[in-house]
């Protein structure tokens, strides 16, 4: 069965909407759209490429979904996994605000927060699971000499330490973390200074990100956007910000030409 990926570009209006049709090996009905997009991204010397982390490189949402649930359970209530996912891709305090509704007054948010910091803490002591492809794309990009960063809300501290216990840091030149940038994404800043840092203007960077927030901040930015979506799947109107939607961080490259079915065996 072929695999899909859907590419809708709004600044080419011949290109209103294509899907890429991937195969064992080769591309299905839209192949020469395809070409002809890709032929005009090189033009624009695409080389440094920025990652989000958590719930793209690292599988780290998914662990902090669990232990959200478990923590709810050790205080007897509901398990409520929206009210988690309601929060990814939100700042801080506006998470904060969401959660502590959810308690509704049964337990204080302090209280709350510590057992499940404790919980995802013990878990990510065990060790750091990475997302499926995640070490293979960086190590190929890294071999070819492409420039590669990390963006994102995390502390840069912890993210360095969470990428290092991965194996992954050993790839990058840069990580910039929540606490590097005044405007946390949605705002372009923390894909602007990755792109910086790496020496490139954004709009001849790639950004790869899993969650809504993450991708309108890598397309305001002007980066060429892929976005490998982890827990909450594309709405549609996230579908029509002009971006490449594969369902893994291998798929996204390979259609953009960064690799190739020789590198990926």
């Amino acid at each position: 069965m072929a695999r899909h990926a859907t590419f809708i570009n709004p600044k080419m209006s011949t290109l209103r909407q294509g899907t890429v049709h991937i195969g064992a090996d080769l591309w299905l009905l839209s192949e020469s759209l395809f070409r002809i997009r890709l032929t005009l991204e090189r033009q624009r010397i695409l080389k440094a490429i920025i990652f989000d982390m958590d719930g793209l490189l690292l599988d780290t949402e998914r662990v902090c979904l669990e232990e959200f649930v478990q923590t709810r359970r050790s205080f007897s209530l509901t398990d409520s996994p929206k009210t988690f996912l309601n929060c990814v891709g939100v700042d801080g305090a506006n998470s904060r605000k969401i959660i502590e509704s959810s308690l509704n007054g049964q337990i204080d948010m302090g209280t709350f927060s510590r057992e499940w910091d404790r919980r995802i803490a013990d878990r990510l002591r065990k060790a750091i699971p990475v997302k499926t492809g995640a070490d293979q794309l960086l190590r190929i990009l890294h071999e070819k000499g492409h420039p590669l960063a990390v963006a994102t809300t995390t502390n840069t501290d912890t993210a360095i330490k969470h990428l290092n216990a991965a194996g992954l840091f050993k790839y990058l030149k840069s990580v910039i973390g929540g606490d590097k940038v005044a405007r946390r994404k949605p705002d372009p800043e923390p894909y602007l200074k990755a792109a910086a840092v790496l020496g490139y203007p954004a709009e001849n960077c790639i950004a790869f990100e899993d969650s809504e927030t993450g991708v309108r901040a890598a397309i305001a930015s002007g980066a060429t956007t892929v976005q490998v979506p982890d827990l909450i799947p594309p709405t549609e109107e996230v579908k029509a910000l002009g971006h490449l939607i594969a369902k893994t961080l291998i798929e996204g490259a390979t259609i953009l030409g960064l690799v190739n079915q020789s590198d990926a065996n």
